[in-house]
């Protein structure tokens, strides 16, 4: 064939053969190539390739979703007896992972609510194996300081995951904060179509290998179709996310200045506690925002109800809005103490925003706030 394609193939297949036995015990001795692709396919590592040169990373890794990527890279880096520092505000699944699961393997975490920075730096001076930081934050969108952080646990020999979900690649760059481990939800802004499930982890070759080996003992490995609508997104990125930030910021301006709301969260707006840190740490602002609607809990239900234009969905990152209600949903999960320490309320409604025309999305939050 003299033509080569454009758009890299789908490898459907789990298995590969060799010509020669030499050739296969090379493959699984020095990783030379493809045996199983539950180790590796070239679909996955196209797409993995991609995203560690975006990152900055020497490596990256593709799982199944976000949790995958999330469960591997900690359980790859802990063992009984070590401690956790981590933010109150991690995503509700990352939550149960330190506050339900990891005590049972005698692991210890210490939650700190993420703005206060002198707090967590007394934990991390305690000792801690994993100092784990997720900015911005899901749904309050608060903008975590991690450089100076970051130095204090390399300081304890601590490794720094940060789960860069809601930034995007394109909006934060954590390779010049000194993170060690990068996770994103591929689900979201990476694939940006609402239709793909996968994660992926952006690492240097100090900590590849040992993740590469627990990804393919526990399994949680991308599908190769997964890898390959992934990589799709990677190609449209940058647009899409210079387009869900102009339109964030306008969407965000509105609601500052409607009657009907109580608050909104989004570092853009000078208003925000760290917006002052986002304009240093992110070059946007990014597509997420939340906001407190001026009523109860019903009410608040009933505004969800009236909109047309957004849709009434869990997840984000995607070219089209969605917007959900975090405590029947994201956060539902949390006990009401927990959702509280999270600044979690029954009014509060986390916006996804898409890359429609921003006088239409407006339009939609205009009629739906009126009919409250």
């Amino acid at each position: 064939m003299k033509g080569k394609p454009v758009i890299p193939p789908v490898y459907l297949t789990a298995t590969y053969q060799f010509d020669r036995s030499d050739d296969l015990i090379d493959v699984v001795q020095n990783r030379t190539g493809y045996i199983y692709s539950r180790w590796d396919n070239p679909s996955v590592v196209e797409v993995e390739n991609a995203l560690a040169e975006i990152e900055g990373y020497d490596h990256a890794l593709g799982f199944a979703s976000g949790m995958a990527a999330i469960t591997t890279s900690v359980l790859a880096n802990i063992k009984s007896g070590m401690r956790v520092v981590a933010m109150q505000e991690v995503y509700g699944g990352t939550f149960e992972l330190f506050n339900d699961i990891l005590p049972t393997l005698g692991i210890e975490t210490a939650f700190v609510n993420c703005w206060k920075t002198e707090q967590l730096l007394t934990e991390i001076e305690k000792g801690l194996s994993i100092l784990y930081l997720e900015t911005p934050t899901n749904p309050l969108l608060r903008v975590v300081d991690v450089k100076p952080l970051a130095e204090a646990a390399h300081k304890k020999d601590a490794i720094i995951m940060l789960d860069a979900t809601f930034a995007s690649p394109i909006n934060q760059h954590p390779a010049d904060f000194g993170v060690d481990i990068v996770i994103h939800s591929g689900t979201k802004y990476l694939g940006g179509h609402h239709d793909v499930t996968a994660g992926i982890v952006c690492c240097n070759n100090e900590h590849f290998d040992r993740i590469w080996t627990y990804r393919k003992i526990l399994g949680g490995v991308m599908d190769p179709m997964a890898a390959f609508i992934t990589l799709r997104g990677l190609r449209t990125l940058e647009l899409r996310i210079q387009r869900q930030n102009e339109n964030a910021m306008k969407v965000a301006e509105f609601l500052d200045q409607h009657h009907k709301i109580r608050a909104v969260h989004y570092p853009g707006l000078p208003s925000h506690p760290d917006h002052e840190i986002a304009r240093r740490q992110m070059s946007g602002f990014g597509g997420m925002l939340s906001f407190e609607v001026n009523a109860d809990f019903d009410r608040t239900k009933l505004f969800m109800d009236r909109l047309k234009k957004i849709k009434l969905a869990t997840s984000l990152g995607g070219v089209t809005s969605l917007a959900n209600q975090p405590i029947t949903n994201t956060h539902a999960a949390l006990s009401p103490e927990n959702r509280a320490k999270a600044g979690v309320s029954e009014s509060l409604v986390r916006l996804s925003v898409g890359i429609e025309k921003v006088d239409l999305l407006i339009q939609d939050l205009k009629q739906a706030l009126e009919s409250i």
